[in-house]
């Protein structure tokens, strides 16, 4: 009565190891601790007290290979091997678990070596073609990087293959940085499941094919299968760095349509996308109605809004946010002094960069100094933003001098941008833009021989230049361009456009400034 009552207790719920310890004196004392009681005990103290299984098993008379598996299961693979050595010393015979255990085992701790042995006996007992077995063998391989001995276990057999068998192969192909590999083999899957899409979706994002991973969603939910949510914050984090708000609003409808929860993720991810797609209204919209909210949807917000000039909105929501418990961070920070960048706004710029540092004790980042710097070469305080580069904990990059160049250009400081210019072309020499700012300087001061030195010494040092690219989306298509591009199949007519412009600009009363 006692062992029943106790084995339908432990599998009901999920004790404590005090409870399973309290169990177990029970057991002994009352006389009822056969194999049975003991192995589920087995099972579950091997997972919360890896020591005192050990102790369990060993009072185990005559332990079985359930009990042998058990350990196996939870332990690294230095003991893993000794217990299984020590289950064929005792002429047990291993079946499909004892394997597949072994083998994750070894997957968990990349021990390729001692998967290797156990691949050997795999093949010793004949369990080369069970699919469990095939699975953690492929996945064994991909993680040690051993994409070849994964191609051979999954060619072994093509009878013995399941969804789990081809995700396996499909990352592993992956891992290895093969993607139109992985590419043929997912055209080739007789059956995929959510892993599979999710799998290659992730596989171009992370090869940079960000609008292959965006293609590869339209055909999942044309296929009618349906989205996890790692898949949804992932490609509204692809399409907030493209800012590619067609797809963006596909994948939030497909949200919409599936009733899919607005989960925290979710929903900072739709913020983020929104913002970062020029859409901040949309973005508010989403922020206001969700239910929970963690920092990274409050910094997404707060960030968006300083981004789009509405630094006053920003502001308050970052005392909102004080108000409401949530402690700021690093970003929180970046978007709030962003906002009194755009804005002008020094005397809030001063005081909340005091407060970061001094209220919060987070050390200033390059991100913080920039915003800084561009609040105050904004507003003409250049000789302050320059006693702010000097006395940086860290070295400042070439941007915060380039900010300080343009300032000096705006402002008129002529002897100190020829200083800055002269830094920052010993510091990046490659960098054509440095060469144009200080050139600008020159020819406001109408030093007109110093303009032509230094396009001189541009021309010499920069020999080629790799071009820069525009993207933008027009329904449903992403294009891109660079400079001089005749490669467009309707490149005639966007020049013929671009002509026409050109023509209006002087008719609408804009003149170039040439100096």
């Amino acid at each position: 009565m006692f062992r029943n009552k106790t084995k339908a207790s432990i599998l009901r719920s999920r004790p404590s190891l005090h409870q399973v310890k309290q169990t177990h004196a029970r057991a002994v004392v009352s006389g009822h601790h056969g194999p049975s009681t003991l192995l589920h005990l087995l099972s579950l103290l091997s997972l919360s007290s890896p020591r005192y299984a050990l102790s369990l098993f060993t009072s185990i008379p005559s332990p079985t290979v359930f009990a042998f598996n058990t350990l196996i299961r939870h332990f690294p693979p230095s003991l893993s091997l000794s217990f299984y050595s020590s289950m064929r010393r005792r002429f047990l015979s291993p079946n499909q678990h004892t394997f597949t255990f072994l083998l994750h085992s070894c997957t968990k701790h990349v021990n390729v070596n001692a998967g290797v042995q156990v691949h050997a006996h795999v093949i010793k007992f004949g369990y080369a073609c069970h699919v469990f077995v095939r699975n953690a063998l492929i996945h064994l391989y991909s993680e040690c990087s051993r994409v070849g001995s994964s191609k051979r276990v999954f060619q072994e057999d093509t009878l013995c293959r399941d969804v789990v068998t081809w995700n396996s192969m499909l990352v592993a192909l992956l891992r290895n940085g093969g993607i139109r590999c992985a590419e043929k083999l997912f055209g080739e899957m007789p059956e995929r499941d959510v892993v599979s899409w999710s799998t290659m979706i992730m596989g171009y994002v992370q090869n940079g094919l960000f609008q292959d991973g965006l293609e590869c969603f339209r055909d999942m939910r044309e296929k009618g299968v349906r989205p996890n949510e790692a898949i949804l914050v992932t490609l509204l984090s692809v399409s907030a760095q493209l800012g590619l708000l067609g797809y963006g609003r596909f994948v939030h409808s497909t949200i919409v349509d599936m009733r899919f929860p607005i989960t925290v993720r979710i929903g900072a991810g739709l913020v983020d996308m929104y913002a970062k797609c020029g859409c901040v209204e949309e973005a508010r919209t989403v922020f206001d109605g969700m239910v929970q909210r963690d920092v990274w949807t409050w910094n997404a917000m707060i960030c968006g809004l300083a981004s789009h000039d509405r630094a006053r909105e920003a502001l308050v929501l970052f005392r909102r946010f004080i108000d409401e418990g949530f402690v700021p961070g690093n970003v929180t920070f970046v978007g709030v002094l962003n906002a009194c960048s755009r804005a002008g706004l020094v005397g809030e710029g001063r005081y909340y960069f005091k407060l970061m540092v001094d209220g919060y004790g987070i050390q200033p980042e390059m991100e913080h100094y920039g915003c800084m710097v561009d609040l105050l070469a904004r507003t003409g305080l250049v000789h302050e933003a320059v006693r702010l580069i000097e006395g940086m904990a860290v070295a400042p990059d070439p941007v915060m001098w380039a900010t300080l160049l343009e300032a000096c250009k705006l402002y008129g400081f002529v002897e100190m941008g020829e200083k800055i210019g002269n830094r920052l072309i010993q510091l990046d020499p490659n960098h054509d833009g440095h060469y144009v700012q200080l050139a600008g300087i020159y020819a406001n001061a109408r030093k007109w021989e110093d303009v032509v030195r230094i396009r001189g010494l541009m021309n010499e040092r920069i020999a080629s230049k790799v071009a820069g690219w525009s993207l933008i989306e027009v329904l449903g298509g992403v294009h891109r361009f660079v400079a001089g591009d005749r490669e467009h199949k309707d490149s005639s007519d966007i020049y013929k456009m671009l002509e026409t412009i050109g023509l209006r600009i002087p008719e609408a009363g804009l003149l170039a400034v040439t100096s």
